[in-house]
């Protein structure tokens, strides 16, 4: 079942009054939406109690947590000791995803650097095959970990990238950010056609039909330049892009069924509630 959300609090969850995430899945219910994504993108801070309590609320509420691992993680990073700090923010991350009774994290894999390409990514999919391991050792072997598009040159997380970490695991699937994947190609996401040529295609055709039914999605209109990502905007641009209603079409025919994120700049579930309101009218 396809699925829509914000991914972290919209500027009007404060403006209405409410003051605690215990309080999110409730309102996001009245809003007919069926998932909040988590951000731990400063750190994991909350605990494993608050976490489980979180998750009973949000399941009498009808909605899943998925969570999004620190911004800190980079599997490419020059230091070891950074490498081993990235393995431990996903096992945290999936230790209190879990207690929210979900069963998703994303993760920002890494950065170039100063290194070769080609070498920058050999460290990040070594450092994603021992993650798994860990994972997989660890007993959290029904967990979904999702590597996501990246908007930046220097970053890790072209389309293809993303594909490659993908085929490590049947655990691994792709979280794409179609504004990053727009910023990175300077807008050219615009078309059906580009949606399916460019992203959905080739995830069908290299990791089969499963993983790219159940994908996680990003979505938000992003300011970019000739570097790529500048900032995330809403829905109300008209001069960045990319637009949702292309892509409801492409997910629409392809009978695709992923969790829909938006990350719009303060707007993201009324910008969700939108892209919910566009999918069900085609």
């Amino acid at each position: 079942m396809i699925k829509f959300g914000p991914s972290g609090n919209s500027e009007s969850f404060a403006r209405e009054g409410y003051k605690h995430t215990k309080e999110m899945p409730e309102w996001l219910s009245k809003r007919n939406l069926e998932i909040f994504e988590y951000s731990f993108g400063r750190g994991i801070l909350i605990s494993a109690e608050t976490a489980t309590e979180l998750g009973k609320i949000a399941k009498a509420n009808n909605i899943e947590i998925t969570a999004h691992a620190p911004y800190f993680i980079n599997f490419a990073a020059l230091e070891q000791e950074k490498i081993e700090n990235s393995y431990n923010y996903i096992l945290n991350s999936v230790k209190i995803e879990k207690c929210f009774g979900g069963n998703r994290v994303v993760f920002h894999s890494g950065a170039q650097m100063k290194q070769d390409r080609d070498f920058a990514f050999n460290k990040v999919k070594a450092g994603v095959e021992n993650t798994m391991q860990k994972l997989l050792d660890a007993g959290y072997d029904d967990v979904y970990i999702c590597p996501e598009t990246m908007g930046k040159q220097g970053q890790i997380g072209t389309v293809q990238e993303v594909i490659d970490l993908c085929k490590i695991h049947k655990n691994i699937i792709p979280c794409v950010d179609f504004g990053h994947v727009n910023s990175l190609l300077q807008g050219a996401l615009k078309t059906t056609d580009d949606y399916k040529r460019i992203v959905l295609d080739p995830i069908i055709d290299q990791l089969g039909y499963e993983k790219a039914r159940i994908m996680h999605v990003h979505f938000s209109k992003i300011q970019y330049g000739a570097k790529g990502e500048i900032k995330h905007l809403t829905f109300e641009d008209t001069e960045y892009g990319p637009e949702f209603e292309p892509l409801a079409v492409a997910l629409k025919e392809y009978k695709l069924e992923p969790y829909i994120l938006s990350e719009s700049a303060g707007t993201q579930a009324e910008d969700a509630a939108e892209m919910k309101r566009i999918f069900n009218s085609l």
